[in-house]
């Protein structure tokens, strides 16, 4: 049978634990639900990108965000978002679990549901991995209304850590949805490599992760580099909107090795020691 968590994997959580900084309301100390993976909405404001468009009229912010989150989008990249957050996410809970806290798993689409209750106990960690390998990527969400349950059911009574890429419109209300809840909460936003620096160039044809119709497109610098300025700032105004509600962030590239990730940059973010 197919395994998601690795040796190397394995190891990570034997030697790590999870930086609390306060306790959550009603529990014990040290005790923690985590993490929350998520879903997300359709976006249909802007027209579609049209062969003789003039390329100057492309709205890169949209662009980047028109696909849905924890949806097909996940999936994208040469290395898989939605892998990545799988695999950080079994990792997470291990860890929780190994330290002797309760970790549960939640997956947000068209409602919020519990991939896993609560647990607690080593030997829940081949469970909760199993449970989490088996999820895929849906095609329905409403990220907005999933981090208001979640606020509703657990807030202030967890640590939260949320993976995902937050390419929706409502990135921002579901952010402040999740300082609002009151919880000590991570975002972690993955990204793949051809998200954050696009490689194509010239003449090339955009295909919609969701529905599969194609566009074609003209690529040059001028272009690209708008593309880069737009990713840029959208990933600042991200970084700044965590910042200022109290979560903590890190953007996480798809390909990142897992040792690495762990045990520098998110041992630099404060969420694990």
């Amino acid at each position: 049978m197919e395994t998601l968590l690795q040796p190397a994997d394995l190891e990570l959580i034997r030697r790590l634990t999870l930086s609390v900084k306060r306790r959550a309301a009603g529990q014990t100390t040290g005790e923690q639900r985590s993490p929350a993976l998520g879903g997300g909405i359709e976006f249909a404001d802007y027209r579609e990108y049209a062969p003789g468009d003039d390329i100057r009229h492309v709205d890169w912010t949209i662009f980047l965000r028109l696909r849905k989150l924890l949806s097909r989008s996940m999936a994208y990249g040469g290395a898989s978002k939605f892998l990545q957050a799988q695999r950080m996410a079994a990792v997470l809970a291990g860890i929780a679990l190994s330290s002797g806290n309760r970790a549960g798993v939640l997956a947000w689409g068209a409602d919020l549901r519990e991939v896993t209750v609560p647990l607690r106990g080593q030997r829940a960690v081949p469970l909760i991995a199993d449970r989490i390998r088996r999820m895929q990527p849906g095609d329905e969400g409403q990220p907005l209304a999933c981090v208001r349950e979640f606020a509703a059911r657990y807030g202030r009574r967890c640590l939260a850590v949320l993976l995902t890429d937050l390419l929706h419109p409502d990135w921002s209300p579901v952010l402040a949805g999740l300082t609002a809840s009151g919880c000590e909460a991570h975002v972690l936003q993955i990204l793949a490599p051809e998200e954050l620096q696009p490689t194509g160039r010239g003449e090339v044809t955009l295909v919609d992760q969701e529905t599969g119709e194609e566009a074609a497109l003209h690529l040059d610098a001028p272009a690209l580099d708008r593309y880069q300025s737009e990713i840029g700032q959208w990933l600042s105004e991200v970084n700044a909107q965590c910042r200022a509600g109290g979560l903590g962030y890190v953007l996480v590239r798809s390909d990142t090795p897992l040792p690495r990730l762990f045990l520098d940059v998110l041992k630099k973010a404060g969420l694990v020691c």
